[in-house]
């Protein structure tokens, strides 16, 4: 597929700012599986020098600075990516001690009681993919997709206890279990393209899934939690992977100034096959 996301961020404050420092990671991901982005503009308002680098998890990252008083800041990026049904085949390797890393415990992923209960159940299953497919699988049918009851800060135990949550909530869950088996796990934002709607009826422009490393003939599997599908495809999007949430997150920044901060965030990914008429898939997200 040959997708075109547009992702716009715009914070507004009342009264003047100044000396913003700003991160964002919106750039997806190329040569990795199926997946090449073709083009990416960053725009940003007021005009800014962009920098950038890549972190130790392989994700690209553009920063910069406006130390000049301001009110209002926008960020809008925009790429063509395209993506393949076809999997890469092995077999594959992976650095030792990343994928220790990703067996451990993070700021969003505890390993707390009730995460150890949910783990047992999967114990005697002695195959990592199929494992993580009956993870999966679990937290589809257990947890109820429901905006609003967590937020950006939540963690893995807190979702546990409620049993509701959203993509990136789920996909924190996933990691948390897989990872207490001792399967590597990690975090990945991105993009999926609905058609217009999801199966469950839901547009998902901007989304969390996992991966699980599914050992050297099958390599980093995608999974994802929050749809009946279960399993990545070419409608999704990488933008980058981590431990969790907290090293990926759209855009990060600070400011000085005693002005609050409002936040606003749209995403649109969009099909730029069959001479542009497919539908979009529209959403807004908390970042």
């Amino acid at each position: 597929m040959i997708l075109k996301v547009e992702h716009s961020t715009l914070f507004e404050y009342e009264e003047p700012i100044y000396e913003t420092a700003t991160e964002v990671r919106l750039h997806p991901a190329s040569a990795v599986g199926s997946q090449q982005c073709a083009s990416f503009n960053l725009q940003i308002t007021p005009p800014a020098s962009v920098f950038d680098y890549i972190d130790y998890y392989g994700n690209r990252v553009h920063h910069f600075n406006i130390l000049q008083s301001h009110k209002r800041v926008q960020i809008v990026a925009t790429s063509v990516v395209e993506t393949d049904a076809q999997p890469e085949t092995g077999p594959f390797t992976e650095d030792e001690i990343l994928l220790l890393d990703l067996l451990a415990e993070s700021h969003y992923v505890r390993f707390d009681p009730a995460i150890q209960a949910l783990a047992a159940r999967f114990r005697e299953i002695d195959e990592p993919c199929r494992q993580a497919t009956e993870i999966c699988q679990h937290i589809n049918d257990s947890f109820r997709y429901e905006p609003g009851v967590t937020d950006v800060h939540s963690t893995s135990a807190v979702v546990m206890a409620l049993g509701r949550g959203v993509c990136q909530d789920f996909a924190h869950i996933m990691l948390a279990t897989c990872r207490n088996l001792g399967l590597s796990a990690r975090y990945v934002s991105g993009y999926l393209y609905g058609g217009g709607s999801t199966p469950e009826g839901r547009d998902e422009a901007s989304h969390a899934w996992c991966e699980v490393w599914c050992g050297a003939q099958k390599g980093w599997t995608g999974f994802d939690p929050t749809h009946k599908s279960l399993f990545v495809d070419e409608r999704y999007i990488k933008i980058g992977t981590g431990r969790d949430y907290g090293d990926v997150p759209p855009v990060r920044g600070t400011y000085k100034g005693a002005s609050s901060e409002k936040l606003g965030v749209s995403v649109r990914v969009s099909s730029l096959e069959h001479d542009g008429e497919a539908p979009e898939s529209r959403q807004r997200q908390r970042a």
